[in-house]
């Protein structure tokens, strides 16, 4: 049996060699029945050819045949782990969500510290439940205004209810406390509706029906009726991009009755012209990067798609300066039908003149709404107000051209409504180029360009001693290549460099051209170009790399393909940046993370959603500026590991300076280009990635003077997440 099992897997891998994955697979199968032993010797390789096999059928859409092998496997292979994670990583990609959950949920079972099985459950939590419900359910302002108005607006037994967007349903918990004589509930989430259906029959109420629908996708015979009262939250940061307009024209037209009335009823966005040099540089190129790249006429802005602006939390912003008065730029009746489509359908631009208050140049339009709900109770999104509701961010429009004002001056801003959206009109006058907002971010990273050219002079040092300059190859992948494209100009033969889009290729281009570098030299990959089979034999001399997600997160592919260049691509003694990159942490008690990721009661009216809602909770969070976090330090800053090294699972002692309560351990990196050519953080205001945060709950007491212990945990591919220890004294 044993011969005969061995036989078998000494064909599969010929098969799985040339490709015939599928009877390979069986192969294996049948060794491994003719001599359970040899499971152990040949899992790892086992496990490559199924995977590959499925990738061959999922490309052919045979997507049951890849249910049925992993069924095989595990059956083969009842604990393995990775397996368990692949079978939901396939049911997620096919939308089989609470199923793939299960599976990974599975594998965290078995092992604790697998962090691919961790990272797949966020995503699906991410993905089920959006991170906004959180600071919306956590908002006292916006939950107890909503409460009092939906008391003024709903007569008892008299009026009928729907509830548009619901949620978790808790506006329309607040229209039960009226007694109307009924109440419908709709929301196109299947999990939401779900959520507010439990909260509901958790409160014994039977008399309130709930319905995964979108609401335009019904009329009121779908309701039993047309109601006579219709509310609804369903705004965005610049108030109407949820298809508000829409909705209500759909909700007057099918769902209401001719003596309806909607709650809010009325809305009004606000813009003011401000500078914020911090804003700015996230969407426009900036002046230091046009200098360097010897561009300093070009408008480049970010690369937007579809997306006309960006929401913040713009009272962070410590450098943002309004240079204009506030001023209304629409406001709309929800009750009157006419005016939402005049809104809605309007083709000319809304027009706002700004009375401009103070000299400079305005970079930036702040937007924000008012939520007329009754004559009485209104909500406000005004950054400036101490009032506000924190439910919303502000809109920030960016896509403009920045224009510079003097005091008493008027600027003149346009905007329109693009399919129930606004847009902010650019200046026709002036040409717009577009790059990727990983490319605009890198190059606008000042201090990592100042490091970058500030390491070229002892590159070509370093390579001179094996190598003349003008026979130097260079591999720049970083989203842009400043590397290579300084290397060039020293002379260098040639340089491979990556673009992520076709825009960025155009770019690269351009300024390479207008910076006089011969374009023969040249060879760009473009998107998904950069893969580990791009490089065939080719060697170069000098390689910079970058594994880094915007998110703050490591990118395994492009690690995965950093590593094999340096392995294979380099040659001898050649210059591989960065030289090292060095984990750092700390330990905080964040409020601003605990509200955006677990709700609490006491926020809706005493409601008990948290225990529905809490268990979409994730334990990491990313795109995080620590300069905008509002948080408490628990330990000092301290290092957690280098990555270029092994980097493998421990435990690491971290002294507690502070008496506190953590919750979270923030966490970014130390970018090392060149040896002993110093550091840089990526904690820092425009720096090319963003910080993240592992969170911890039920947050974890700490003594001033005690020992924190944080677990590192890293997966063979690299990944890793970072745990506090619940035992820490």
């Amino acid at each position: 049996m044993e011969e005969m099992a061995r036989d078998y897997i000494n064909y599969a891998r010929q098969l799985s060699s040339n490709g015939c994955f599928n009877k390979s697979f069986d192969l294996y199968i049948m060794a491994f029945e003719k001599n359970p032993e040899s499971k152990n010797l040949y899992e790892q390789e086992f496990q490559t050819v199924l995977l590959r096999f499925n990738d061959v059928l999922a490309a052919a859409g045979k997507v049951e045949d890849i249910f049925t092998n992993f069924g095989r496997a595990i059956k083969t292979f009842p604990d393995n782990i990775y397996l368990l994670n692949e079978i939901g990583k396939y049911l997620f990609k096919f939308g089989y969500y609470e199923e793939s959950w299960c599976h990974f949920q599975k594998a965290l079972k078995a092992d604790s510290g697998f962090v691919n099985a961790e990272k797949n459950i966020n995503s699906v939590k991410n993905l089920l439940v959006e991170r906004w419900h959180y600071r919306m359910l956590n908002c006292k302002v916006r939950n107890e205004s909503y409460r009092r108005a939906i008391h003024e607006t709903i007569r008892p037994i008299k009026d009928s209810v729907i509830d548009i967007g619901t949620g978790t349903g808790l506006l329309a918990l607040y229209a039960h406390e009226c007694k109307p004589m009924v109440i419908t509930a709709c929301d196109a989430s299947e999990v939401m509706t779900s959520i507010a259906k439990h909260v509901a029959q958790d409160l014994g109420i039977m008399d309130m029906v709930i319905i995964n629908k979108m609401s335009t996708s019904m009329d009121y015979k779908d309701i039993g009726g047309k109601r006579s009262v219709l509310i609804t939250e369903m705004f965005d940061a610049g108030l109407f991009g949820e298809h508000v307009l829409q909705t209500l024209t759909h909700g007057w037209e099918y769902l209401l009755n001719a003596a309806g009335r909607v709650m809010p009823s009325k809305a009004e966005f606000f813009v003011a012209g401000a500078n914020c040099e911090r804003l700015n540089l996230k969407f426009q190129l900036g002046e230091a990067a046009k200098i360097l790249l010897n561009i300093p006429m070009l408008n480049i802005h970010i690369l937007a798609y579809d997306e006309t602006y960006d929401c913040e939390d713009v009272h962070f912003f410590r450098d943002l300066k309004y240079l204009t008065a506030p001023q209304s730029l629409i406001k709309v009746d929800f009750n009157d039908y006419d005016d939402i489509q005049d809104k809605l359908h309007r083709s000319e631009p809304f027009i706002v003149d700004l009375n401009v208050i103070e000299d400079g140049e305005i970079n930036t339009m702040v937007g924000w709404f008012n939520l007329y709900l009754t004559e009485n109770i209104t909500i406000t999104t005004n950054p400036m107000s101490r009032a506000r509701s924190n439910a919303w961010q502000q809109a920030v429009f960016f896509d403009f051209l920045p224009t510079p004002m003097k005091k008493n001056e008027t600027y003149t801003a346009q905007f329109l409504m693009n399919t129930g959206k606004l847009t902010m009109m650019a200046d026709c006058n002036k040409t717009v180029e577009r790059i990727s907002q990983e490319a605009l971010r890198f190059l606008n990273d000042t201090e990592l360009m100042k490091m970058i050219t500030g390491c070229i002079g002892m590159a070509c040092v370093y390579l001179g001693q094996i190598i003349e300059i003008d026979k130097t190859t260079i591999a720049d992948l970083c989203p842009f290549p400043l590397f290579g494209m300084q290397m060039l100009k020293r002379g260098a033969q040639s340089l491979l460099c990556y673009a992520k889009t076709y825009e960025d290729e155009v770019f690269i281009n351009k300024v390479f051209i207008a910076n006089d570098l011969d374009m023969a030299k040249v060879t760009i990959l473009v998107g998904e170009e950069w893969t580990q089979d791009s490089f065939k034999d080719e060697k170069f001399h000098a390689i910079i790399c970058n594994i880094f997600e915007l998110c703050g997160e490591i990118d395994l592919k492009q690690k995965e393909v950093a590593h094999q260049l340096k392995n294979s691509h380099l040659v001898s003694g050649g210059l591989f940046m960065p030289f090292n990159i060095t984990l750092i942490g700390q330990l905080v008690d964040s409020h601003w993370l605990d509200i955006n990721n677990r709700v609490y009661d006491e926020n809706t009216h005493k409601y008990k959603i948290s225990e529905y809602m809490n268990k979409y909770q994730v334990s990491q969070n990313f795109c995080i500026d620590i300069s905008n976090l509002d948080y408490n330090p628990i330990t000092d800053v301290v290092s957690l590991g280098e990555y270029t090294t092994d980097l493998g699972s421990e435990v690491i002692n971290v002294p507690v300076v502070n008496d506190g309560e953590a919750n979270a351990i923030l966490c970014w990196y130390k970018i090392e280009l060149m040896e002993h050519l110093g550091e840089i953080s990526t904690n820092r205001s425009n720096a090319y990635i963003d910080c993240m945060a592992f969170l911890a709950y039920p947050k974890v007491a700490m003594k001033r003077g005690n020992i924190a212990n944080v677990l590192r945990c890293v997966d063979p591919d690299g990944s890793f997440k970072l745990m506090i220890d619940v035992d820490t004294p």
